[in-house]
């Protein structure tokens, strides 16, 4: 009998429990919490469902005027490289891909617009974003003149609102990183101020330019930001002097860090030649001072400076020129300028010879390239 009273006891204060939680899910309150949740969900499904049925993911992406882009161009050329920025020297986007209103409604906009007010924009030089061949060079409807390139595969690249002083013609085969024209003065076919339009087209179709290129550090000078390496002719040049960065690899490396970070390889290369005599083959220590002859982090010889590979030092050498560039008083030679002691950036050098040298090597290896 005991055991009956016992279990019924139980049974009760079971019941009693599974009732209080029971209550407590169906109270005002709580009702009140989950109907409050359920309305915001719905809420924010309907604001955004009619961006995410109509939009693609460049009309959803959004360029800030004036600062750099994160991430990462998601094309890269047929040879594994990256595209070329068309001008080096502006890294601002005043206009983005997609629709946009410039004052006469909206309106899609096909590529995008590189400007940075016109004293900085204007007659500013333009380079081919990769190789192919000119198909327009002149005058273009809306554009005022421009210059089109088809680089085959159905990819064309389109460059508006040009200076009348060109570099190709039509028919003409260029190179990536080679310079085809300015950016025009003043209002050049339907434009609201100097800037380069910026086209990007696969097969006969609009496409986001910054998929396929980054804007660069724009603090390096135009007379130092980045133009191709003529390597075969620098293989020449430094076999003849039995240097120990005559390898194709090594200077593909440093061309490859002077166009990450828009800075030209043949001055990188100058100021190996300035810091290490082009490192002669015969030196002890070739093998070692080859992965830092930038003497970057003070030395290749020790600390972290005896740690890096070449594309490394490559890459933190021009780095290091991009930043010594900034804040360049008008008039001051730019190579002078990153070894001036008035630099508030700092130095890259202590000799105050330093930079009449680099100058010396760089000019022989801009003899080099043939071209611009």
């Amino acid at each position: 009998m005991e055991n009956i009273v016992q279990k019924t006891t139980e049974t009760v204060q079971k019941a009693k429990k599974a009732w209080a939680v029971v209550s407590l899910l169906f109270s005002p309150y709580v009702l009140v919490a989950v109907l409050l949740i359920l309305i915001c969900l719905l809420v924010g499904l309907i604001v955004s469902f009619p961006f995410l049925l109509a939009s693609d993911q460049d009309k959803l992406t959004e360029v800030v005027p004036n600062s750099y882009v994160v991430a990462a161009p998601s094309q890269i050329d047929a040879d594994g490289t990256l595209y070329f920025w068309p001008v080096p020297s502006i890294a601002r986007v005043s206009s983005k891909f997609g629709y946009r209103d410039i004052g006469e409604g909206i309106e899609g906009h096909r590529g995008i617009d590189i400007a940075n007010g016109k004293e900085k924009t204007e007659n500013q030089p333009i380079y081919a974003m990769a190789a192919g061949t000119v198909t327009l060079a002149g005058s273009a409807s809306g554009y005022g003149r421009a210059i089109y390139i088809d680089h085959g595969g159905g990819l064309v690249t389109k460059y508006g609102h040009l200076s009348a002083q060109m570099d190709v013609s039509v028919g003409d085969v260029v190179q990536k990183g080679q310079r085809i024209g300015y950016i025009g003065v003043g209002l050049v076919g339907r434009s609201t101020g100097p800037h380069l339009h910026f086209q990007i087209e696969m097969n006969g179709s609009a496409v986001n330019p910054l998929d396929y290129v980054q804007p660069p550090g724009a603090d390096v000078p135009v007379e130092l930001s980045y133009r191709s390496m003529n390597i075969p002719e620098v293989l020449k040049f430094l076999e003849k002097r039995k240097s120990a960065l005559a390898d194709v690899n090594i200077l593909a490396l440093i061309d490859a860090a002077g166009q990450k970070t828009n800075v030209d390889p043949n001055l990188l290369l100058a100021i190996t030649g300035q810091e290490q005599s082009f490192v002669p083959k015969k030196n002890n220590h070739a093998s070692e001072i080859i992965k830092n002859p930038w003497n970057v982090f003070g030395c290749w010889c020790s600390g972290k400076g005896a740690t890096l590979t070449t594309e490394e030092s490559a890459v933190i050498a021009a780095k290091t020129i991009v930043k010594l560039s900034a804040d360049r008083p008008s008039g001051r030679n730019p190579i002078e300028w990153l070894s001036a002691k008035d630099n508030p950036k700092g130095y890259y050098a202590e000799h105050n010879g330093w930079w009449i040298g680099v100058s010396k090597y760089y000019k022989v290896l801009l003899d080099l390239r043939g071209g611009t």
